[in-house]
């Protein structure tokens, strides 16, 4: 029987919680979770500490990259545990090389998904989910890295959406805002500015936001708080086209160039 259990907590707060995920959690000997990997600012850790009935003990980057999630290890060894994450457990890399540090430990795993934005972004956008291709996070931090400008041309040259994530700086509670991202991309090529993009808030949210548009036009958009991403769209089918119209905002002087 596997003792450690990763488990999606989805989008926007502790409601995106799966029923299986729930009920893990509340079998489990000790709970533990993190946040520094995608924000979740809806979240409300009372009100989920009370819907599983347990303590939560929370993890830094630290504890879980520098110190390889030595804490997590060590209580798999001796009892159950079950680690909170938003999202879908194995999106971010630092879960998967958890995840074989346990069983190279000898201890098993398993995973109970949970809604991501690498699905998410296409039932909000319209945007067909085989039509995307290699995801990149722009950082916060400069200089931009020559891969981020790199993957935008190749999907673009074969007609591919590209999905920007945007980075964290969890010890502050920030994430880089879609105007800031698209200033860096476009002050490295300025060329981009004429690109078709979608800005993505708070998917699932009540309040999400989803605005299509230039991107010379989209920075100035005002899309408030995370979680945020950005799409670069690539060659568009005509349904694809209407969802962005349609959903999005996007003008039909947008699309033309994107047929």
């Amino acid at each position: 029987m596997d003792s450690f259990a990763f488990i999606g907590l989805g989008l926007n707060d502790e409601k995106g919680l799966t029923l299986e995920g729930l009920e893990e959690a509340r079998r489990a000997d000790r709970v533990f979770a993190e946040f520094y990997t995608n924000p979740m600012p809806a979240l409300d850790m009372k009100r989920l500490e009370k819907l599983i009935g347990k303590k939560i003990h929370v993890l830094n980057r630290t504890q879980l990259e520098e110190e390889g999630g030595r804490e997590l290890i060590r209580s798999a060894k001796e009892d159950s545990v079950a680690f909170l994450v938003p999202g879908d457990p194995m999106i971010a890399t630092t879960h998967i090389s958890l995840r074989l540090s346990l069983s190279k430990t000898g201890i098993g795993s398993r995973i109970i998904h949970g809604p991501s934005i690498m699905s998410a972004v296409c039932g909000a956008t319209g945007l067909q989910s085989y039509k995307f291709s290699k995801t990149v996070t722009i950082p916060y931090d400069p200089p931009l890295p020559a891969s981020v400008l790199e993957t935008i041309s190749d999907n673009h040259g074969r007609g591919l959406h590209t999905l920007l994530l945007l980075d964290v700086k969890a010890d502050q509670n920030k994430q880089l805002t879609i105007a800031e991202a698209l200033t860096k991309i476009t002050s490295a090529n300025p060329s981009l500015e004429s690109r078709l993009a979608v800005g993505v808030a708070r998917i699932g949210a009540r309040d999400e936001r989803v605005k299509a548009s230039r991107i010379g036009l989209l920075i100035n958009e005002d899309f408030g708080g995370p979680p945020r991403s950005i799409v670069v769209v690539g060659k568009l089918h005509f349904m694809e086209a209407d969802a962005l119209r349609i959903i999005c905002g996007a003008q039909d002087s947008d699309l033309r160039e994107n047929y």
